[in-house]
């Protein structure tokens, strides 16, 4: 239920976004470091799976899986094209989530992201989302 829920928003996402926009999920980790990667990456971060007001229906539980959508750019590295690619990153994930239903009439409900974090080096832009999901 969960991997296969993740492996669908990060289709949605790579069929919405820029061309050759580095797209990671849960289990990957964010290097900045790597040459290769360049200095904007989107991450999909499953947050917390929301248990609260969870129905049970018989051997049925609903949840909400609680994600994240992250955008991170090393400001240190990034040209003004790579910097303004990282704000339409976010705001193209964003419209690819707005609206889409996932499932017969299932669509994300979307909430507060992460606050903006920065080290210095690397910043980060989050917006954030729930996605039902039943459990049995």
């Amino acid at each position: 239920m969960i991997a296969p829920t993740e492996a669908a928003i990060i289709a949605r996402l790579a069929a919405r976004v820029a061309v050759g926009s580095i797209l990671l999920g849960t289990f990957d980790a964010v290097d900045l470091t790597d040459d290769s990667t360049g200095p904007v990456v989107g991450q999909l971060r499953l947050e917390r799976i929301n248990a609260e007001g969870a129905s049970v229906v018989g051997s049925a539980a609903a949840f909400g899986l609680i994600y994240s959508f992250s955008v991170y750019c090393d400001i240190a590295i990034a040209d003004a094209t790579e910097k303004t690619a990282a704000y339409q990153l976010l705001e193209d994930a964003a419209r690819a989530l707005v609206g889409w239903e996932y499932a017969p009439m299932q669509y994300p409900e979307m909430l507060n992201g992460a606050d903006t974090g920065f080290d210095g080096r690397i910043l980060r832009l989050s917006i954030g989302f729930l996605i039902p999901a039943i459990f049995t």
